[in-house]
């Protein structure tokens, strides 16, 4: 039974990270520091000796698929951009910031969390977490018994968390998912999930190569 396994990265940093406004499938670009992030990333695979990645597939947004071109472009595979990978649609909701959805939508009963709140132009978290689940399930199947490098953004990489650890989409999950974190995780030929190490960012430690090169 071939077991794929799945190195999942969430995308640099954006100003609008930086700001907490929601990106949804706006296509807002990487920042200095998100790029610089990608470069440190860059560092560390350059200096794995394992695991022999098959695949580099990314969401077909720029601040996903810059941060694989930056990152995995050493590799000398091509980068593969899916529309599947990208964030959840926010729809009418892209673009507002963080206070402004947690303290305005809730006196409108409108949670965005809840499974099967409906988002005009845009996904319930039930549809997003399907589409995900579904994708990395076929991935599974394309690239069988192989080491796939993902980049995807933070909603993805929520998904894989819950389908990886059994959580449902009602369980809150802790802590914060990092820019360019590390996430690993396996599905088996039979469709079970397993959750390696997660949400890793030693090399945000590391200098970045070119900074090194340049100092």
């Amino acid at each position: 039974m071939d077991t794929t396994h799945f190195w999942l990265i969430r995308h640099g940093e954006t100003e609008w990270n930086a700001n907490r406004r929601l990106q949804g499938w706006l296509d807002v670009p990487l920042s200095d520091t998100g790029r610089r992030q990608a470069r440190q990333l860059r560092t560390y695979l350059q200096g794995l000796n394992e695991p022999a990645f098959s695949a580099v597939l990314t969401s077909d947004l720029s601040r996903a698929a810059d941060t694989a071109q930056i990152a995995a472009g050493h590799l000398g595979l091509p980068i593969v951009r899916t529309p599947a990978l990208r964030e959840r649609n926010y729809g009418v909701y892209q673009g507002m910031d963080w206070a402004a959805l947690t303290e305005g939508l809730g006196t409108q009963g409108i949670d965005l969390r809840a499974p099967d709140q409906p988002i005009e132009n845009g996904e319930t978290f039930a549809e997003f977490a399907a589409r995900i689940a579904a994708t990395f399930q076929a991935l599974a199947r394309e690239y069988a018994g192989q080491h796939v490098l993902a980049f995807s953004h933070g909603g993805v990489v929520d998904i894989a968390w819950r389908k990886a650890g059994g959580h449902a989409l009602t369980v809150k999950r802790p802590g914060t998912i990092l820019n360019t974190s590390i996430n690993v995780f396996d599905i088996r030929g039979d469709g079970v999930w397993r959750q390696g190490m997660w949400n890793q960012v030693e090399h945000l430690d590391l200098p970045a190569l070119d900074d090194v090169m340049h100092t």
